[in-house]
């Protein structure tokens, strides 16, 4: 269904273009005098591993970029990116994420760049389960390869997230007994083990042994800095929302040794319009170098992307128990061939 829709989406925009492009007496000429540019990649992989390890990997992902006069639009860039990644590990989720990014830029090159901005990905891996968000937006130059760019998007987000109402735990902040030990969980992250030898009477109070081994004896935990976390019978899930977003961009791309070195750094912070307190900030580095051979390149990628809904808004894993956590980080170093 999905997928079916995605072709929809290209032939929409493949007759909306050519569209513009007719306005043009000949289409060869305009061509070649507008030096209009198309880039279209096509990626797919799978990867299946039995035996001792048992992974399954699919990736496939379809990127195309025209650049150039549209009719009377000029110096016009338009993107067109979707790719899906679906891994598993022992059976169980490792990668499921998915993302179509769509972009029409005005006046790409020029000091002055409006743009429109559409977007709908998931990550099933972080709690994600659905996200849309379009709008309109500027991006401003600078001298030394700077530019900053604003958009005002429209985001419809939706969380694997449970509302609590009808369950209780323990609340070890203020250590107010809500509920019974069954209907709760503690993080162990911040506890401390008891030692034996600072009690007395640890055979009558603890039912321990008074050998300290921790392999082989029962260990406790004193749970002060620990917080609880809840089971997810008699909740139920909270809906997606919806609501405005800003989002800022500042950008740095540097082409240096005769454009034989690219250096594209970039953050983008996005609030929610209404909550400052509620956003996301994602940075992204990408440094490509040239090698002996023109079409060879050594690319270096790395994102960090950090999330302020998880924390201290815990939003819970329900296959380890454990709150997702706040931020997340990938590098990857590689080769690329252009052919």
């Amino acid at each position: 269904m999905f997928i079916n829709n995605i072709f929809k989406i290209v032939i929409i925009l493949s007759v909306a273009i050519n569209s513009l492009f007719s306005q043009d007496a000949d289409t060869t000429k305009a061509t070649n005098d507008s030096g209009r540019e198309s880039y279209t990649s096509v990626d797919l992989s799978f990867m299946r591993d039995r035996g001792n390890t048992n992974f399954l990997s699919l990736y496939y992902g379809f990127n195309y970029v025209l650049i150039g006069d549209m009719g009377p639009l000029k110096d016009t860039e338009f993107l067109f990116d979707f790719n899906r990644s679906d891994d598993q590990l022992d059976e169980e989720p490792f990668t499921d994420d998915r993302s179509l990014t769509l972009k029409f830029d005005v006046w790409a090159n020029q000091r002055f760049s409006p743009f429109l901005f559409f977007q709908k990905s998931f990550d099933k891996i972080t709690g994600l389960e659905d996200r849309l968000n379009y709008g309109i937006g500027a991006k401003f130059g600078f001298p030394f390869g700077l530019s900053i760019s604003y958009a005002f998007l429209f985001e419809k987000e939706d969380y694997l997230l449970y509302d609590y109402t009808d369950s209780t735990a323990y609340d070890l902040d203020d250590g107010i007994w809500d509920g019974s030990v069954a209907s709760g969980d503690w993080y162990y992250t911040d506890s401390i083990a008891l030692d034996p030898g600072n009690y007395e009477y640890w055979d009558y109070y603890y039912y321990g042994d008074t050998s300290w081994v921790e392999n082989n004896d029962t260990v406790y935990y004193s749970y002060t800095d620990s917080a609880a976390y809840y089971y997810y019978t008699d909740s139920t899930e909270a809906p997606a929302e919806e609501f405005f977003r800003h989002s800022i961009r500042p950008k740095i791309k540097l082409k240096l040794f005769d454009n034989n070195v690219v250096f594209d750094y970039r953050f983008y912070f996005k609030p929610k319009v209404d909550d400052l307190s509620d956003y996301l900030l994602e940075h992204e580095l990408k440094i490509s170098i040239a090698t002996f051979y023109e079409a060879l390149s050594i690319d270096l990628n790395y994102t960090n992307k950090y999330n302020s809904r998880y924390d201290g808004f815990r939003i819970i894993n329900r296959q380890t128990g454990l709150p997702y956590k706040d931020r997340d980080e990938n590098i990857t170093l590689g080769i690329s061939l252009a052919l």
